[in-house]
């Protein structure tokens, strides 16, 4: 979604071909907006980093009630 624009701008031509808009962002990055450069960075860079933990740093995680432990049948049971 980052480079629909920049597909659109620079790609038209590879539409609908995943592998041909690809490759034809790669030939034009530093032609690319921002956000879908990010996209395109190595993972390891800062902005990359941020990109993928935006909108999930101050978010709880999720609780989970502990599973039930059965316990096991006696003579009382009967």
């Amino acid at each position: 979604m980052a480079c629909t624009p920049d597909v659109m701008r620079l790609c038209g031509a590879q539409i609908p071909d995943v592998d041909r808009i690809v490759a034809c962002l790669r030939e034009n990055t530093a032609q690319l907006s921002s956000p879908c450069r990010a996209v395109f960075e190595p993972a390891n860079s800062p902005p990359q980093q941020a990109a993928r933990t935006r909108g999930r740093v101050n978010q709880p995680r999720p609780q989970y009630d502990a599973v039930p432990q059965r316990r096991p049948p006696s003579d009382d049971d009967e």
